[in-house]
Order: C-alpha cells, then structure tokens, then sequence
C-alpha cells in the first residue's frame, strides 16, 4: 500500500482504505514495504496536519508501527527505478513492488493511478483492492 492508503485508514474509521488496513491486520493479505516507505510513513504521522486528523491514541499509534514492522514484509530498499513514475517519489512504491515479487499496488496517487501497472503488477484504487478483498480475491502479497 501506497502511504497514503495506509493514512487514510488510519484517519477514517469508515473507509476503503480503513478496511484495508483492517483486512491487512486481520492476515487477509501480505503487506510489503521497505525503509524509505517506512520513513516516508513516519514522517507523515509527525506532519502537524495529519498528526491533528489522526484518530489514534499515543498507545494505538505505538501498536500500530510495531505491526508496520512485525507484520510486513520488508524489501531491502535496494532496488531504485528513477523514472519509472511520473513522481519521482512514487518511484519508491513501483521499486518495493518490484523487488518484493508483488501482485498489485494500492494507492489513490494518481500519478500511480494513471500507469498500467509495471511488470505485470497491477495498480488499485483503495475502492477496486477493497472489493477485491470483499470478494476473497485480494492479490497476494500487495505493496
């Protein structure tokens, strides 16, 4: 999952990107990261903006980045595709995607959004994983 999927899950309880989060929690699906995905996610949490929207305690937040980190699959970073995205910065989600032998990519980026995917790994919207996962079809794993 791109960041902003996994912020939008954790700022609305009732949500497609939430029931994600929660389908991931709940082991219906393989989430992979990598470092920079994981700094880029830490980062975004201690953003004054996002930090006030957030609906977690100190205590859940905790919680939640131990899971971040005890319940993924971590890629090692090593791989780099400059240019892959439109976004330099979205070069980082195709790269995890990559490295870690991923079936799909979930984000509501639409530079990400607006690719056909990238060596045979699909790109969804939150809303197309979320029925995918209603369905018991969810691509494993899934960055």
């Amino acid at each position: 999952m791109d960041t902003n999927v996994l912020v939008s899950g954790l700022i609305s309880h009732r949500s497609p990107p939430r029931s994600i989060v929660d389908g991931w929690l709940d082991n219906l699906f393989t989430l992979v990261t990598s470092p920079y995905l994981i700094e880029e996610f830490n980062h975004v949490l201690t953003d004054p903006p996002i930090a006030s929207r957030l609906r977690l305690d100190h205590q859940e937040l905790t919680a939640f980045l131990s899971a971040l980190l005890l319940q993924t699959e971590i890629a090692s970073g090593q791989l780099t595709l400059p240019g892959v995205t439109r976004d330099p910065k979205d070069d980082a989600v195709v790269a995890c995607a990559v490295e870690s032998k991923a079936d799909a990519i979930v984000s509501g980026d639409g530079d990400l959004l607006t690719s056909d995917g990238y060596e045979g790994i699909r790109v969804y919207t939150p809303q197309q994983f979320f029925a995918l996962l209603q369905d018991g079809q969810a691509p494993k794993p899934t960055q």
